[in-house]
């Protein structure tokens, strides 16, 4: 994949109140950074989940109301979920430029960090360099790219181990009334996504990564769903069970459904 645009670096469920998507995300066995509290800026607040395959998920609120934020606030208004993903990228000014090849009209890169302090005690500061496009309406979620120059303070050793063993993002889902039109939109935005036919779905490979289009009778496409590699399938359902989670579990697969998670479906399959 390329070092302006490359695979997924983290997804983005937005919520209404993080405090409550929180509590459900740890007993689902998910272990949460504390509390991240962004610029003045964005307006925004967030607990991130850092997996050790090199990606992570955040739950993201909005603290106060900025022109930033209004995106989020959109999503949370619709009743939250899945609404972002963030590319990686190890130029972030390269990404600009091929966006603005491609016809979008990228917002300027924009630099901003938030503190850390380490379980050891240690202060450190996470900085980042973001790109983000306006809404592509067949895409369903926001996209931009975001850079890690300083990824010793975001993926920490004390925020690596779950306990549903949950080791990395295999896939996301979207909804959509057209896969074929949606697609060849990602294509645009993502210049080295491979499109390939599933069942009864088109499925697009970031490299480490599957963006799952599926057909729905929906008018607007909607992202639904993340599915999880983990360790150990049993040991998972078993952790599930313990803390009196919803799930359905069948070989090889556990599902955790919307109204429990955050109005996401949430996905755990066994690492092969």
């Amino acid at each position: 994949m390329s070092d302006a645009i490359g695979t997924i670096d983290h997804l983005v469920i937005a919520v209404p109140g993080l405090d409550a998507a929180a509590e459900r995300y740890r007993q689902m066995g998910f272990c949460l950074s504390p509390r991240g509290v962004h610029s003045a800026v964005l307006g925004t607040e967030n607990h991130t989940i850092m997996l050790r395959q090199n990606d992570y998920f955040e739950l993201l609120a909005v603290r106060i109301s900025t022109d930033r934020n209004a995106r989020w606030r959109h999503s949370i208004a619709e009743g939250g979920g899945l609404a972002g993903i963030a590319m990686t990228t190890t130029d972030a000014h390269a990404a600009h430029a091929i966006w603005q090849e491609r016809r979008f009209a990228p917002e300027p890169p924009l630099k901003f960090a938030r503190p850390v302090v380490c379980a050891d005690g240690r202060k450190l500061e996470a900085r980042f360099e973001v790109v983000s496009l306006p809404d592509v309406a067949e895409t369903a979620l926001r996209i931009f790219v975001c850079s890690q120059p300083t990824r010793e303070a975001v993926w920490l050793p004390e925020l690596l181990d779950h306990a549903n063993g949950a080791l990395g993002i295999r896939r996301i889902t979207i909804d959509c009334p057209d896969p074929l039109a949606s697609a060849a939109q990602w294509q645009k935005v993502l210049p080295d996504v491979r499109s390939r036919p599933g069942t009864g779905a088109t499925i697009l490979d970031t490299g480490r990564h599957e963006i799952v289009l599926r057909p729905a009778g929906t008018a607007n496409a909607r992202a639904t769903g993340i599915d999880f590699v983990v360790a150990d399938i049993a040991a998972c359902g078993a952790h599930l069970s313990r803390m009196s989670v919803p799930h359905l579990a069948t070989t090889g697969r556990i599902e955790i459904g919307p109204d429990f998670a955050c109005n996401v479906n949430i996905g755990f399959e066994a690492a092969s």
